[in-house]
């Protein structure tokens, strides 16, 4: 009776045994598969990423052609209003897509950076081409530049700054008023050169109709002067 209780334990001990191998199998096979399903989804956002990066960038550059060849078009005719409404839109819609990489990539991000350079060039040329039409055309409409900085000192006050500014574009439309943004951390000599005219020492600092506000201002501020 007593070997019979042996080797029914036995047995059980067998058994119990090879159930935790069949679980510990189990258990590995379902990590792999999950670290291998990780490493597919990974792999795809990443490429997702990377044609959102080169998508944007040869859509700015294009953008930046087609800017100046509609300048040089419309020399004899600085008035029409095909480059303002049509283009800027267009910068709209780069802007929305480089808000979205900031967001997936990291404002510090290096390819987020390099993006912003050509869009910074490209967004500085409207807004010359915008104050010649001004000048010329005898147009009454509002231009905004924006300074921010996302150094950490600058970045919470910046980001405030670009709401209220984000606002007042929902509000008036961009046929009435352009907010043009601009990244003062760029290298890049024509945002050195501004920063220079306007004497941008402190950010956020918004230029409304040449008209500088320096520091963090509120709604009710600005849109005194808007």
């Amino acid at each position: 009776m007593v070997n019979m209780n042996i080797k029914n334990k036995r047995n059980n001990d067998y058994k119990e045994r090879r159930i935790n191998v069949t679980k510990i199998v189990a258990v590995f096979a379902i990590t792999c598969l999950v670290f291998i399903l990780g490493l597919i989804i990974g792999n795809v956002v990443i490429s997702s990423k990377q044609e959102a990066l080169l998508s944007t960038e040869e859509s700015l550059k294009l953008d930046l052609i087609d800017l100046e060849l509609q300048e040089k078009i419309t020399e004899s005719n600085p008035c029409t209003k095909y480059v303002l409404y049509t283009l800027g839109d267009r910068i709209d819609q780069s802007a929305s897509k480089l808000i979205m990489l900031e967001g997936q990539l990291g404002k510090t991000d290096e390819r987020v950076i390099a993006l912003k350079k050509p869009y910074t060039l490209l967004i500085v040329r409207h807004f010359l081409l915008i104050k010649e039409r001004i000048k010329n055309c005898d147009e009454d409409y509002v231009v905004v530049l924006f300074f921010y900085s996302n150094e950490p000192k600058y970045i919470v006050d910046s980001e405030k700054e670009g709401y209220v500014l984000s606002y007042f574009s929902k509000k008036y439309g961009t046929e009435n008023l352009r907010v043009y943004s601009i990244d003062a951390d760029l290298d890049l000599g024509v945002v050195n050169t501004l920063k220079e005219v306007y004497n941008i020492t402190e950010y956020p600092t918004v230029i409304i109709n040449d008209k500088k506000f320096s520091g963090f201002h509120s709604k009710e501020e600005l849109e005194k002067e808007i």
